[in-house]
């Protein structure tokens, strides 16, 4: 009798094990899917500008001084934040560029000044379900590097970075461009053994590589010069030049010959949030010394490969 007492007892234990497991699991039934609107916050969907990945926007409050901004920015290595206003919602953006043209520029002290007298007030934004190709083609046509993505009622989503959606799509280009120079190569050679060929289909051959081939730089360049600094030109002097020439970036020389070379987020991270003063501190003391070079005739995608590896500042 004893020896049947622990199985009974264990099957009573068992049974009850399972009938909870099942009271359990249809009340995990009956719960809504959390999982489901998680995905659906968070999905991307094609074409829009979910699927450009805009990136988690750095925040900070109006009142805060452009000195403690920098220092944040520095921190977080970026070059852009927005400004929210006492109920969270966008009300400015705040970028190295506004450092140097409003604030060096103009001879503003960053420890007093607070990011609501320098920032621009009331950006241009879009959702996460805008067409991306309307996101972008936005920003190149207003000059916009950052575009905010925000919801209907001013909640900040995230931020949009022209260079970051270039480089995500460095991939596919390389894949694009990798297919269509075989194909490029394929009509060279055709090209060299029809030379006897009618003058129409010639040109017709040539239109064709032509449309083909990856641009180099010197296709896209305007023939302006760059903005050149000597190596002891002081950092207001350089960011009232910035301002003027309406570039974020200068070229240093010393005897004649590529130092260095310097831009607003340097500005920014090595200068304003240090604590450095820009009318005492030197460009030689703060630029990035022996930049990489190319040439005219590199084709932008090696370029931009060259840009997006070494990470450097565009």
């Amino acid at each position: 009798m004893s020896s049947k007492r622990p199985v009974k007892a264990q099957t009573e234990a068992t049974e009850t094990v399972d009938s909870t497991g099942r009271q359990r699991q249809l009340k995990r039934d009956e719960r809504p899917n959390n999982s489901s609107r998680t995905l659906g916050k968070n999905r991307r969907v094609a074409g829009t500008v979910s699927a450009l990945k805009p990136g988690q926007a750095l925040t900070v409050k109006e009142s805060m001084l452009v000195m403690e901004s920098a220092q944040l920015m520095a921190a977080n290595r970026c070059d852009c934040v927005l400004v929210i206003d006492d109920n969270d919602h966008l009300s400015g953006i705040f970028t190295a560029k506004d450092i140097a043209y409003r604030l060096v520029a103009e001879n503003l002290d960053a420890r007093t000044t607070p990011v609501i007298d320098i920032m621009t007030k009331g950006p241009m934004c879009v959702t996460s379900d805008t067409s991306a190709t309307e996101a972008l083609n936005l920003m190149v046509s207003k000059g916009f590097r950052h575009l905010p993505v925000c919801n209907e009622e001013g909640d900040i989503f995230g931020l949009l970075d022209i260079t970051k959606c270039l480089y995500g799509a460095l991939e596919k280009m390389e894949r694009a461009f990798g297919s269509s120079q075989v194909l490029y190569n394929a009509i060279e050679g055709v090209e060299k053994e029809w030379a006897g060929t009618p003058a129409q289909l010639t040109e017709y051959l040539e239109s064709l590589r032509q449309h083909m081939s990856c641009p180099n730089l010197e296709s896209v360049l305007d023939g302006t010069p760059p903005a050149e600094v000597k190596y002891k030109t002081n950092v207001r002097d350089i960011a009232i030049m910035m301002k003027e020439l309406h570039t974020t970036a200068v070229l240093v020389h010393r005897h004649h010959n590529l130092a260095g070379i310097f831009t607003s987020k340097d500005i920014v991270l090595r200068v304003i949030a240090a604590g450095l003063n820009p009318e005492n501190c030197t460009v030689v003391r703060v630029m990035t010394p022996s930049p990489d070079t190319a040439s005219p005739d590199t084709t932008v995608l090696d370029a931009l490969k060259l840009m997006n590896g070494k990470k450097k500042k565009a």
